[in-house]
């Protein structure tokens, strides 16, 4: 079969896109396919036209790969992709979005307020700043809408140091959150969605930084973080977990697979954030916990790439 990865990008995991395109690419070769890997330029449209893939093998994280940009344009091309669809995409690429319909639907997830940056240029948005904060209360994170890996994110202990991470964050995204910091365990729940097959939490991995947080280099630097595959919690919460984050994954209707991050508080879980490409790096959570589920790499890739050729619209949303 002849592939396409696409990797790299534009955004600011463009680094972590190669790794994860290279994985992919590598396993895609073992399975026996003719693979192509093309980094995003002007030139990408026309290049798929030419190439004629039978498939794409997505490993674009951030904004022009998550957000739907390229769902949208492989449809457009009638190339099957792996992953979820255009609208699913923009719901979990923006966080507000995705916590809105989270909080409809009825699955936990911090309180959070939402303000844009042409609203505090042109509405003098910022007063309402310590409105906010009063109402969600401290300590904060302050957080872009668009953004992944924990870019441009700030915990906030008070009122002195609001404004400051406001404006780190607006550095990211002309759009951000604050939320209500919920102190607990986090837990990723990686899912995996065999095609004919109903979506399947591969485990919970508690996530546990070294270095105190699990930002962008606690992520990505190989012996920062540990993990515990299963989750050290209790059974009872680990299923109420494991239900929560299947329903916020069918609430913004992803498809084959993705990641749920949540934060287990006591007994409660509340959904963080839902991504749709997470990493197949050597550090992240969807390989690792299919590892431990005995799924080995190159049968993960194979069984994403047969859900992509499988789907059907309107099957991606």
């Amino acid at each position: 079969m002849r592939l396409v990865v696409l990797e790299g990008g534009h955004s600011m995991e463009r680094e972590i896109s190669f790794l994860t395109g290279h994985r992919v690419r590598r396993a895609l070769e073992r399975l026996g396919h003719e693979v192509r890997a093309l980094d995003i330029a002007e030139d990408t449209t026309r290049t798929l036209i030419e190439y004629d893939p039978d498939a794409a093998f997505i490993c674009l994280h951030g904004p022009g790969g998550e957000d739907g940009t390229v769902q949208a344009t492989l449809e457009t091309l009638g190339i099957p992709y792996t992953g979820s669809g255009p609208l699913s995409s923009i719901r979990c690429m923006d966080k507000d979005y995705a916590k809105r319909a989270l909080r409809n639907a009825g699955i936990p997830t911090p309180p959070f307020r939402t303000f844009f940056r042409r609203a505090m240029n042109e509405m003098g948005a910022a007063a309402a700043l310590s409105v906010a904060a009063d109402f969600l209360g401290y300590p904060l994170a302050i957080k872009p809408a668009r953004e992944g890996s924990g870019l441009g994110l700030t915990k906030v202990e008070g009122p002195e140091g609001l404004l400051d991470a406001v404006y780190e964050a607006f550095g990211y995204d002309a759009k951000i959150l604050l939320e209500r910091w919920v102190p607990g365990t986090e837990v990723a729940v990686p899912i995996l969605e065999a095609p004919g097959e109903e979506p399947k939490a591969l485990g919970l991995v508690e996530i546990r930084p070294r270095g105190g947080a699990y930002d962008f280099d606690a992520k990505y630097t190989p012996g920062a973080t540990d993990f515990a595959i299963p989750a050290e919690i209790p059974s009872e919460t680990a299923a109420r977990l494991e239900e929560t984050a299947l329903g916020a994954y069918r609430t913004l209707g992803c498809y084959g697979f993705g990641r749920v991050d949540t934060i287990v508080a006591g007994d409660n879980p509340w959904v963080l954030d839902v991504k749709t490409i997470p990493g197949f790096t050597e550090t992240s959570t969807l390989p690792l916990a299919a590892e431990a589920a005995g799924i080995s790499f190159d049968r993960l890739v194979e069984t994403i790439l047969e859900s992509a050729l499988h789907a059907e619209s309107p099957a991606k949303l």
